[in-house]
């Protein structure tokens, strides 16, 4: 590791790599800044493990890049870059084939992208969108749970959602939205 090496700066863009930040003719390396600087926390029991989740991620580059013991990654809580690439990979694992080795990580997340309605924040866009104020805006909104009780809005829209989706933890919010994907 040289002197000028940012494990940190390294860490963004592994993160932001393991999801294709950069899109067919689209970048979202802004909005990706918005999600890893926004915190994840959890307002409905176990949506701590979604955390935890983003948080192994941070062990997990270490480790890929062989980091000496002493490296860490000064990031405090888990930010929601880490949860929702969490997320992605935990939704390609429950989707996979045994059979087929596809990692199907990039399209998960960027499924949940469009879901919260920040799909139109690319970096050419961002700033006419107002994307610093809107994307803060939305995000809040998802740890809040402030989107409608049928998901929209939010990481997992359903068209039959079984309760109030704000009271669901984002586990169960995932498995009735593969499932009922699965049905269709």
């Amino acid at each position: 590791m040289g002197m000028n090496f940012d494990v940190n700066q390294d860490y963004f863009h592994w993160l932001c790599e393991a999801v294709g930040i950069e899109r067919e003719d689209k970048s979202y390396w802004l909005l990706a800044k918005d999600l890893h600087k926004m915190p994840f926390y959890s307002l409905v029991p176990h949506d701590e493990h979604r955390a935890m989740d983003g948080m192994m991620l941070r062990e997990n580059y270490l480790e890929e890049i062989n980091g000496p013991r002493y490296l860490r990654l000064d990031l405090g809580d888990c930010t929601m870059l880490e949860m929702l690439v969490a997320l992605a990979q935990r939704m390609d694992y429950e989707t996979s084939n045994a059979r087929v080795e596809q990692d199907n990580t990039p399209e998960w997340f960027w499924e949940m992208i469009e879901n919260l309605g920040l799909s139109g924040f690319d970096d050419e866009n961002y700033v006419a969108e107002n994307g610093m104020i809107e994307v803060d805006d939305i995000l809040e909104k998802l740890v809040e749970r402030g989107y409608s009780r049928d998901g929209k809005g939010g990481l997992f829209p359903l068209e039959r959602a079984h309760g109030d989706q704000r009271k669901v933890e984002i586990w169960f919010q995932m498995q009735q939205y593969l499932q009922e994907r699965e049905a269709v």
